[in-house]
């Protein structure tokens, strides 16, 4: 499965990835790459080179959940041609056979390559939440999920969530680097 989770700056993206990852190892105790480091969720850094090798008998990359944030740094629209967009197309094309289950996050879906987001069935738009006078409510996030893996009928699911509980998970300064040989 592909999930693409969108959202603007502080509108709580990356927490939302944290979230799917911290189920995805807890409840189906799946082996999780992600390139942020994770705090209390047992991770290996995101190499993408490694899993496009797979092999059936690393067990290590089979049953595999990839977290990626900032899919743009590696995936940008306008940088196509590059080897790291080649490389997440091919990941991404080949997550079904290789049982990879990818979520990624962005500021704009606009802004990733289309052989990417053309395969994205899930998208979770993420919005901060303001109250009667304008003023932000820090903890509170609202998401909307719109699953098109069914295109003839798409679900829509919106639900509000708070937020801290996923602070200490990671470093929301960290900056995203790609790791491309």
């Amino acid at each position: 499965m592909l999930i693409g989770i969108e959202g603007g700056l502080g509108s709580g993206k990356t927490i939302q990835l944290i979230r799917y990852l911290n189920i995805d190892k807890r409840e189906y105790n799946k082996h999780i790459m992600c390139n942020i480091a994770l705090k209390d969720i047992d991770f290996e850094p995101v190499d993408v080179f490694k899993l496009l090798e797979y092999e059936k008998s690393e067990t290590s990359l089979y049953n595999l959940t990839v977290g990626i944030d900032e899919l743009t740094v590696f995936a940008d629209c306008r940088t196509s041609t590059s080897k790291a967009n080649r490389i997440m197309s091919y990941l991404v094309l080949q997550s079904r056979k290789r049982n990879v289950d990818i979520y990624y996050t962005t500021q704009s879906l606009q802004m990733i390559d289309f052989r990417i987001t053309n395969h994205t069935p899930i998208i979770v738009f993420c919005e901060k939440i303001f109250d009667e006078k304008g003023n932000e409510i820090d903890d509170i996030r609202k998401y909307t999920i719109i699953d098109r893996c069914n295109p003839k009928q798409p679900k829509l699911t919106c639900y509000y969530m708070d937020i801290s509980v996923f602070y200490d998970l990671y470093n929301t300064d960290e900056i995203v680097k790609p790791k491309i040989r």
